[in-house]
């Protein structure tokens, strides 16, 4: 008998376990599974409060024109090679360290754009205000659009993260590196390409935050393999440049 309530006993221990793991497991799932539905829920939000709650004309051919790639991408090239051979040892510094992390790090988002497949707010989202460049000969003239109910349901897309968003860091990031913490003002330019990403449409709120942390990170790494690199090669490559910055990053 003794025995038989021991093996009971231990019976319903068991199944108060399971059904304990169970509810522990279940829970879980609720908490997690509501934590996105609020995170989204404020996602979009915020969302719409940037797209369609203080439009202008003006504001609309600025963020146009400054999420022109067609647009900076010679101006910026040309003005890279004229710092490189004209400007001081920082500034060659911080081309050399910024091309890097553009080269490398935006195959790196295209890469995580496919891995999260998330469509852009006005492939996905009713009423969203896109704002993109004009016709051929006239992109500056910012052409504006408002999303309409999709006919199905999207799931493919190329929102989170952003390259632009990426790459303004990488600039961002790369000068904090060469000039201090007391250069401050790229991070106003930093704040406006990642405010004109929502504002045009193009990138929820949150596609844009794990853009600058991730940008952050990668651009870090890359300028102290730089760095790393310079000290070896430096003196033999470059010895008199070397002389003068025989290291690429700020120091104290």
């Amino acid at each position: 008998m003794i025995q038989v309530l021991g093996r009971q006993g231990q019976a319903q221990e068991g199944q108060n376990q399971r059904e304990a793991n169970g509810l522990a497991y279940h829970f879980s799932q609720f908490s997690f599974k509501n934590l996105i539905t609020q995170v989204y829920s404020l996602d979009l939000q915020v969302l719409r409060w940037i797209n369609r709650g203080f439009n202008h004309a003006g504001l609309d051919l600025f963020f146009n024109l400054l999420a022109d790639g067609k647009l900076w991408t010679p101006i910026l090239l040309i003005t890279a090679a004229i710092l490189l051979f004209k400007a001081r040892d920082q500034a060659k510094s911080w081309v050399v360290l910024t091309l890097l992390g553009i080269a490398i790090g935006d195959p790196l988002c295209n890469q995580l754009k496919h891995f999260f497949d998330r469509p852009r707010p006005y492939e996905a989202v009713e009423g969203v205000r896109e704002v993109s460049p004009g016709p051929a000969g006239k992109r500056w003239e910012a052409a504006v659009r408002i999303s309409g109910i999709p006919e199905e349901d999207v799931q493919h897309g190329r929102s989170m993260p952003s390259s632009h968003v990426a790459n303004a860091t990488a600039a961002v990031m790369s000068a904090r590196l060469v000039w201090g913490p007391s250069l401050r003002w790229p991070w106003i330019f930093l704040a406006l390409v990642a405010l004109g990403r929502v504002y045009t449409g193009d990138h929820y709120p949150t596609d844009v935050l794990v853009s600058i942390p991730l940008s952050m990170i990668y651009t870090w790494l890359i300028a102290l393999g730089a760095n790393r690199l310079w000290g070896k090669l430096g003196p033999r490559m470059a010895p008199k440049l070397f002389s003068r910055m025989p290291s690429l990053l700020f120091r104290k």
